[in-house]
């Protein structure tokens, strides 16, 4: 569970494979409600959040970033906490499960380059959109790759 600020990690942990739930008009006192709903760990920047008794006391597990990284070096931080790795992608937008798709079912979806010259393609099961790994997504899972590892090495 991300707190309001944290939107693009909320994403990047997507990408990465982990369920992350993000909503922007949630105040601090309902995202850590929504967290503790959901059994999630809370991941915040909001340093007033950290010093209530839940998180302080680890009731809802949290994790601190600070907002000053970037999502990037966000994430790394959040891979070293949390001894995560890189999973099957997830939508970045709502976080569903992607399901592979025969081509033909979605052409008319695809552009026209792209069908080209990729035949791998992925539908999310819960809002629909549609995904293929082209260099844009090799980029992002390139990145998210070594984000695990130097959060394993626990390097920055």
């Amino acid at each position: 569970m991300c707190d309001a600020g944290l939107g693009g990690l909320a994403r990047w942990l997507r990408g990465a494979g982990y369920e992350s739930f993000w909503n922007p008009e949630l105040a601090d006192a309902a995202v850590i409600r929504e967290a503790q709903r959901r059994r999630a760990t809370l991941i915040t920047s909001d340093t007033l959040m950290m010093e209530r008794g839940v998180l302080r006391d680890g009731i809802v597990p949290s994790v601190f970033v600070p907002s000053t990284l970037t999502c990037e070096q966000q994430l790394e931080i959040v891979f070293r906490e949390l001894s995560l790795s890189p999973r099957e992608s997830r939508c970045m937008n709502c976080g569903g499960e992607l399901r592979r798709v025969e081509k033909q079912s979605v052409m008319e979806r695809i552009p026209p380059r792209t069908a080209r010259w990729l035949d791998e393609y992925f539908v999310c099961a819960s809002c629909g959109q549609l995904f293929w790994r082209g260099t844009h997504w090799q980029r992002i899972r390139h990145s998210i790759e070594e984000l695990s590892r130097e959060g394993r090495d626990g390097t920055q």
